[in-house]
């Protein structure tokens, strides 16, 4: 009951920081995700389903739980292949295919199956996971139990409102959206948040994952994604217990070190939990800085690269005033993009005030990811590592704490072995 409701708190200091103005609460109220509806429906699913097995006594052994999760993700791939049927069916394309009705069918047995596993699955993941920070010296014992639990459903993410000045990237007040809202209802309270306020822009994202509790996670990515995923929103919880979690709902500087740092460990913990559920280790490229990373093919269109070029060139602009030239060029680059394959509905600085918001991504322009790396390097562990940067509470806190681990040592292998 204590996490459910501190995960309730988390998520709407997060999405919503109390400034929403008026009419911006009016356009999106009938879209607004109720949160504490969500958490009486789903808080207790996973306990009521642990405490049948208990009470019923059933019993799976690992073969049985790990032959589950393989079943679950093929299931998964199985589901998208009969997905893309459908889509070719439907629109006549090509010879001998099956009729609708019959695929629509497929889709169903399958669904029913993946979720007939489901719970049984993610406690497999969670286990793995809970497992793997136990070990490290992250998770905290307190009697018993293991605190906070690792526990989260898999669910179709939220989406959520951005909003940002349009004449530099910074992320306002977000609002949480129910996953459910058409994308022309999306694209309709875009236009509608924009025509209150000629200074702002807008964008409908969906999360990969929210640190609500328990935590969604999206049922569409692979084993390791899901494990990294899952990893990253518990670190949320872990986070929200110290100053720098508490302090996410700051903004700025604040909520990039929380998102960076979890993206951060994250990484560590689920290749950990997929060679624990797998038997395989799992060899992640050390980390460097972009000026060390090999340059892709020039005659290839990189989106990393190209979106790095993208964030500069409107920095540039933006810094000058001219904020018309600015949104012609990202219109110009989203078109771009397109043509390559890269399907961005929308780029404005809404869009980089979200994905910028992860110092790891090419859409950020900070030296947070850099920083925080040189502190992990220079950590004896991760747990180490955690409780370093969790004692943020202020902005330039993380400068002076990279300063002074000294220049950034790479290590030959990021996800390195518990120490």
């Amino acid at each position: 009951v204590l996490l459910t409701a501190l995960a309730v708190l988390l998520v709407l200091t997060a999405t919503g920081r109390g400034d929403a103005p008026t009419e911006l609460r009016r356009l999106a109220g009938p879209y607004a995700q109720d949160l504490v509806r969500w958490e009486l429906t789903h808080a207790l699913d996973k306990w009521v389903h642990l405490a049948s097995v208990v009470l019923l006594r059933r019993s799976i052994d690992e073969d049985g739980r790990r032959a589950d999760v393989a079943e679950f993700f093929a299931l998964g791939d199985e589901l998208r292949g009969v997905d893309a049927e459908l889509e070719r069916a439907l629109a006549g394309a090509g010879a001998g295919l099956r009729a609708p009705a019959a695929i629509v069918a497929d889709a169903g047995a399958l669904a029913a199956r993946r979720a007939e596993i489901q719970a049984a699955v993610e406690e497999t993941l969670e286990a793995a996971i809970t497992d793997v920070v136990d070990e490290l010296g992250i998770i905290r014992r307190v009697g018993p139990v293991r605190w906070p639990p690792v526990d989260f459903t898999f669910e179709r993410p939220a989406l959520v409102l951005v909003r940002s000045p349009r004449d530099a990237v910074q992320r306002l007040d977000d609002v949480l959206l129910e996953p459910g809202v058409s994308l022309l209802d999306q694209i309709g309270l875009e236009e509608g948040v924009e025509a209150t306020s000629d200074e702002i822009s807008a964008i409908v994202v969906r999360l990969g994952g929210l640190a609500t509790y328990p935590a969604q996670v999206k049922p569409t990515a692979s084993l390791h994604t899901t494990l990294e995923v899952a990893s990253h929103e518990w670190l949320h919880h872990w986070l929200f217990f110290r100053p720098l979690g508490r302090r996410y709902a700051a903004g700025g500087e604040l909520q990039s070190i929380n998102e960076t740092v979890a993206n951060i460990a994250a990484e560590e913990i689920g290749d950990l939990a997929l060679e624990r559920l797998t038997g395989e280790a799992f060899e992640r490229e050390p980390w460097r800085p972009r000026e060390r990373r090999a340059e892709p093919p020039a005659d290839a269109f990189d989106f990393d690269r190209e979106m790095r070029v993208t964030r500069l060139r409107l920095d540039e602009l933006l810094a000058d005033g001219r904020v018309a030239e600015a949104e012609a060029y990202l219109e110009e680059r989203r078109l771009a993009f397109v043509a390559n394959g890269h399907q961005l509905r929308k780029l404005n600085t809404a869009w980089f005030a979200f994905h910028g918001t992860y110092a790891g991504s090419s859409a950020a322009a900070s030296p947070i990811e850099a920083q925080l790396r040189a502190v992990r390097a220079d950590a004896a562990g991760l747990a180490a590592f955690l409780e370093r940067v969790s004692a943020i509470a202020e902005v330039g806190e993380l400068e002076a704490m990279a300063r002074a681990a000294g220049p950034l040592a790479l290590p030959a292998r990021l996800g390195e072995r518990v120490r």
